[in-house]
């Protein structure tokens, strides 16, 4: 039974309701993951941010280190920007990564901004391509402008592809932004070299 049932007769509000930070705190303490994650993903991603944020120092480390607890890209965002740097801390660079390449570009652009400039590059590295070419372009722009916090998901082919492969991989590829106007060609580097209107495909 989830937290959020057991007490679901009460006002969950995180700033006054101790008794749900009590029970989860007491859940991180005995290690029970299958409990702390069903609890989160029953919660509003804002919601299980403002109880991370609300646990005592000691419990949020426990919790993020946890063998088997999972942290929500979502969840994460919704954290303020001290208790992102202290999770930072104590994620693998493998666990950052994974974490931006489930969010859309301007979600991870913020996120990869609060890193050290180390840790920002070895991070850039270690995402795909089309990902680090989004992102670096985002991180090139200037701040607070449009062209920084807007979203840049975009569709990119091979140049040497032909017009029946681009349909086919567009028709095919799930991942795929719901909206784009252009289509980008890039070389094997991923460096793009042109772009198509989709309309000329399509």
């Amino acid at each position: 039974m989830s937290l959020t049932n057991k007490i679901s007769d009460k006002k969950v509000n995180f700033e006054f309701n101790k008794e749900f930070i009590n029970i989860f705190s007491k859940k991180i303490k005995e290690n029970d993951t299958n409990f702390l994650n069903n609890t989160l993903k029953e919660l509003h991603p804002s919601d299980s941010a403002d109880l991370i944020e609300n646990l005592v120092p000691e419990n949020r480390s426990k919790l993020i280190e946890l063998e088997g607890f999972n942290l929500d890209p979502e969840i994460f965002i919704e954290l303020n920007e001290s208790i992102q740097s202290e999770i930072f801390i104590l994620l693998s660079i493998e666990s950052i990564t994974n974490i931006l390449k489930r969010l859309e570009s301007d979600n991870a652009l913020k996120i990869l901004e609060n890193l050290d400039e180390k840790k920002k590059n070895v991070v850039l590295d270690k995402l795909p391509p089309k990902d680090r070419f989004l992102l670096q372009e985002g991180l090139n722009s200037p701040e607070d402008s449009a062209a920084r916090i807007m979203q840049r998901e975009f569709t990119a082919i091979p140049s040497n592809w032909s017009v029946g492969q681009t349909i086919d991989y567009l028709r095919e590829n799930k991942d795929l932004p719901e909206e784009f106007l252009e289509i980008f060609i890039v070389d094997n580097n991923f460096k793009p070299i042109g772009t198509v209107p989709s309309s000329k495909v399509l």
